[in-house]
């Protein structure tokens, strides 16, 4: 799992560079490449709706981005995405379905914003060798953008989001995951609202699997009754006006499931730290193999401040791991 790809004109103006005049995301992400490759489902957090080929394009407060970002997730190894976010509706109903389009057309498999009100009551299931997978997306906010219709886009409401992992229970998956658009924005700690909803979904046993995005920083991890919780992946790729490191690092996180019998169980759980390289732009693992992604003195710190938020809620001494490449 990955954090927010959350497109700033600052990006595509480096896709541009990269392309020769077109619009060429790949170089960005490429870094991430060789860590989705070892997942059998890599998914990301599509949090900003795509426009039309040649824009008009729009960053914050209204997102509207190029969509050949979407045919480059696809090729750096992403096998979806979820796309409730506080910016589902910044393009409104055309912009929600706009991007589900440039999803499937990519062959991405997608959740969280529907085109229609069948779409939204049929959970996501996608077969990953013997298992089902279903993952329960929401947002916590549209940033007060009214809905067409309530099914438009998944919130975080707890009863609504447990419900939703019975109905996927029921059509056969065997794995059901939580990723949850929610959180204070620029900290390495989870709110009060936010301890409350994961833990009580992890308590409901109809999780098997918990991660966060949105406050463009990383947060800790925690084990609870056996269910692990990413309450903060960060960002995947992302360049803020806001000037804090925070907003410039991530997790990509491999949840292992173990199967028992007819059952599957989460087993081990693994991150690998980020950091955005600043010129030119590149998601850059830390710690770099070699030229530093900034600075060696940015570089160590940042990665000192990551594993220090990652373990603050005892993710270490459950069971959780730094992963690299070299340990593969």
């Amino acid at each position: 799992m990955a954090g927010d790809i959350l497109l700033h004109p600052a990006l595509w103006e480096q896709a541009e560079k990269d392309g020769d005049g077109k619009l060429d995301f790949e170089p960005i992400l490429a870094g991430i490449a060789p860590y989705l490759a070892q997942s059998d489902l890599a998914l990301c957090n599509l949090e900003t709706p795509v426009a039309a080929a040649k824009g008009p394009f729009s960053g914050y407060p209204m997102f509207i981005v190029p969509p050949q970002i979407i045919p480059a997730l696809k090729e750096v190894g992403y096998d979806g995405c979820t796309t409730a976010s506080n910016h589902s509706m910044d393009a409104g109903v055309p912009g929600i379905k706009r991007t589900l389009d440039a999803l499937d057309a990519a062959g991405l498999v997608s959740t969280g914003s529907y085109r229609s009100k069948a779409e939204a009551e049929t959970p996501l299931l996608t077969e990953v060798g013997n298992a089902k997978i279903s993952v329960i997306a929401g947002t916590y906010s549209l940033n007060g953008v009214k809905e067409d219709a309530p099914w438009r886009v998944d919130d975080i409401d707890k009863d609504s989001m447990i419900d939703r992992a019975k109905v996927a229970r029921a059509a056969g998956a065997d794995i059901v995951m939580a990723a949850i658009h929610d959180g204070a924005e620029y900290t390495n700690t989870p709110t009060d609202s936010q301890l409350v909803l994961y833990r009580a979904l992890a308590d409901s046993g109809e999780f098997d699997f918990i991660y966060s995005h949105h406050t463009h920083s990383v947060l800790p991890i925690e084990k609870r009754n056996g269910t692990w919780i990413v309450y903060g992946l960060g960002n995947s790729v992302a360049k803020h006006a806001t000037k804090t490191v925070l907003n410039k690092e991530g997790l990509t996180v491999k949840m292992q499931f173990v199967r028992t019998g007819d059952s599957w169980a989460p087993g081990e759980l693994v991150w690998a730290p980020h950091i955005m390289k600043p010129t030119p732009l590149r998601w850059c693992a830390l710690p770099a193999a070699d030229d530093p992604c900034t600075t060696k003195g940015q570089d160590a710190a940042s990665l000192k401040r990551t594993t220090g938020t990652v373990n603050a809620m005892n993710a270490k001494d459950s069971g959780a791991k730094m992963w690299t490449l070299a340990d593969q």
